[in-house]
């Protein structure tokens, strides 16, 4: 009977014995790093890192963890498909990502738009992004990884990896790269989430600024006119409509010529 084993079959070149060992190696220590990696990460984010700060922490970590990786950057598709690079790790990639968008045509492009992941060579490339390949020429570059980026089914960016290798990147590569796809994705939606916040409080203060001044024109005017609130507000209304005014306009300057100055915010 025949007993399986675990152990090399005799047959096998000893030469090709230790490139698989090598490479098992290789892979294992690589995996490691990036168990390492996420444990940084995480101790990055429980320290409240800024937004900007985690993506750069972000890229920071894939060019140590992608040995091909000379550059990388994060891009960012709005809600009117414009393209927008929010960190980078240099300023060459700045420039690469612009005249990317410049073109509306490249991985980079594809990939958030379409949530692809793109890893191409410039020969590999050259037929399907012409103008771009020529742009890679010309800064250096001949391989490059891009991951479409995504929440909740909508597209919002992609990770980019650049390198001057002419294979820089493999499947090991791609497979690392999309371990940060989430922590990348949850930033840019904290970012945005954030934004929204800060322009509803805008509004929110502006929307109150308008309802106090209102408020004290409505007093002079009801004490000019010796009439109730609701005839006050008329004549206002009517003032501005008039006068092709908006209300809030008309309102400060009735208080500003009641008060001999411009109209307090409510905090005063």
């Amino acid at each position: 009977m025949m007993v399986a084993t675990n152990e090399p079959s005799p047959r096998t070149p000893r030469a090709a014995q230790a490139a698989q060992a090598a490479q098992v190696a290789r892979a294992s220590q690589r995996y490691s790093d990036a168990a390492a990696s996420f444990t940084e990460l995480a101790r990055a984010l429980a320290e409240d890192e800024s937004v900007p700060e985690t993506l750069q922490s972000i890229l920071a970590l894939i060019l140590r963890l992608v040995p091909g990786c000379h550059a990388a950057s994060v891009t960012v598709l709005d809600e009117k498909a414009g393209l927008t690079t929010v960190a980078a790790t240099a300023d060459e990639t700045y420039e690469m990502d612009r005249r990317q968008y410049a073109l509306r045509d490249g991985p980079c492009v594809d990939a958030a738009r379409y949530q692809q992941v793109n890893r191409w060579n410039l020969k590999e490339a050259e037929q399907r992004w012409p103008d771009f390949t020529r742009l890679a020429e010309e800064l250096g570059l001949r391989s490059y990884l891009s991951a479409g980026l995504g929440w909740a089914g909508r597209p919002i960016g992609a990770l980019n990896l650049s390198s001057r290798e002419a294979d820089g990147f493999d499947q090991l590569d791609e497979d690392l790269l999309s371990l940060f796809i989430g922590p990348a994705s949850a930033a840019i939606i904290v970012t945005r989430r954030y934004a929204h916040a800060r322009e509803l409080a805008a509004q929110l203060e502006q929307a109150l600024r308008s309802r106090a001044v209102i408020d004290q024109a409505i007093g002079i005017v009801m004490a000019e006119s010796r009439c109730d609130a609701s005839e006050a507000f008329a004549v206002l209304g009517r003032a501005s409509n008039n006068r092709n005014m908006k209300l809030r306009d008309l309102a400060a300057e009735i208080v500003a010529r009641v008060a001999g100055r411009p109209p307090s915010r409510p905090a005063d």
